[in-house]
């Protein structure tokens, strides 16, 4: 799975260096992008021709950013163009969310700006989003469990530090 997001994650970085950051790629950037494309987008015959890449089962845990708050699922799927995931707490479609995704075998921490393109209600509450943005990936710090150990702060900047 490590290696499904390490694809992932440098497939959109690429994407977004070029599309987002209207910065062009040079050949080897444009040749690596290609070939992360042909991988993400699998030759299976009978996969949905609805979707450009093929979805793989991700069971793994998320966090992502709402209006005013966080929300934490379970992936249910990935591919190279975003996400699937169980959730109790929705996000109205169209939304733009920060997804979180740590990796604690691997040690890293992926993150993908995305928008909400598909809304699942009870009983299976479910979320479908698409990556939209330039990605990061860092070191998990040493004996973490994923989580994010500081949470993003929105609105006013705090004045002190916040007492352990």
């Amino acid at each position: 799975m490590n290696e499904f997001f390490e694809m992932v994650y440098e497939y959109q970085l690429l994407l977004a260096k070029e599309s987002k950051l209207a910065i062009p790629l040079d050949d080897e950037e444009r040749t690596r992008l290609f070939g992360l494309e042909r991988l993400l987008s699998g030759d299976a015959p009978t996969r949905d021709p609805r979707r450009i890449m093929p979805r793989v089962a991700s069971p793994l845990s998320v966090q992502f950013t709402l209006a005013g708050g966080f929300g934490a699922g379970q992936v249910l799927n990935a591919s190279g163009g975003g996400l699937a995931f169980a959730t109790s707490v929705l996000a109205p479609l169209g939304a733009r969310t920060i997804v979180r995704l740590g990796l604690v075998a691997s040690g890293l921490e992926y993150v993908f700006p995305c928008r909400v393109v598909w809304v699942q209600r009870d009983p299976h509450s479910a979320l479908g989003v698409a990556f939209d943005g330039v990605p990061s990936r860092t070191l998990l710090l040493a004996g973490t469990s994923g989580d994010w150990l500081v949470p993003p702060l929105f609105g006013a900047r705090r004045t002190a530090p916040i007492a352990a």
